[in-house]
């Protein structure tokens, strides 16, 4: 079951000058780098251990295309990180500041994600399959076409996040806050909804829960 209208298509074609000719620019190509002055490591397309990054301050890092599959993280931060298109295939991450971070087009299938602050990061088209996020903040997120099937999200709050077009399949939300959340034209089937708060303010309700017909943030 899908929740909302037509899927909005939406194409950004960059022309720029150069050498006398036009170039097209495909998006996503790269992710988000914080200015220069403010740059942090460059750890880009490298295989990275857990230990290099676990107690470690590390904002505004540079980990596009890395890969960090089946590593234990704990206790980092990566403020505004890029991590477009890393590879964390079931990391585990533990207390992790990843608040503003670029997660675009990330891979996260089975992942474990506790006590995660991911507040105001974009996660368009994320791959989060089968991951089970647990205490993990989704304030202003942004989750567009983001791949949350199977997944388990408990006591997580996703006050405001954009979850438009998500495939949130077999979902299960558990002690959840979506108050605000956008889930125009998601993939709703066999979502479950425990004791969550849903979009509009309300609580689930029914047997079994649920939180369809309370869907569209209030005001």
């Amino acid at each position: 079951m899908r929740y909302g209208g037509t899927r909005a298509v939406v194409l950004c074609v960059v022309l720029v000058a150069l050498a006398g000719g036009l170039v097209a620019c495909g998006s996503g190509s790269h992710g988000r780098n914080c200015p220069r002055a403010q740059a942090g490591p460059d750890l880009s397309g490298r295989t990275l251990p857990g230990t290099s990054l676990s107690r470690r301050t590390m904002r505004c890092a540079n980990l596009e295309g890395a890969t960090l599959d089946d590593q234990r993280v704990s206790r980092a931060t990566l403020r505004r990180a890029n991590l477009h298109r890393a590879s964390l295939t079931a990391a585990r991450l533990s207390h992790v500041d990843l608040s503003g971070a670029d997660l675009t087009d990330a891979d996260l299938e089975t992942a474990t994600l506790r006590g995660v602050d991911l507040g105001a990061a974009d996660l368009r088209r994320a791959g989060l399959r089968g991951a089970n996020l647990a205490a993990v903040g989704l304030i202003r997120a942004r989750l567009n076409a983001a791949d949350l099937s199977q997944s388990v999200l408990a006591r997580t709050d996703a006050t405001g996040a954009d979850l438009r077009d998500a495939d949130l399949s077999g979902a299960r939300f558990v002690d959840s806050d979506l108050t605000g959340a956008r889930l125009e034209d998601a993939d709703l089937t066999d979502t479950v909804w425990s004791d969550v708060v849903c979009p509009d303010g309300s609580r689930s309700s029914g047997q079994p829960q649920t939180c369809v017909g309370h869907l569209e943030p209030a005001g």
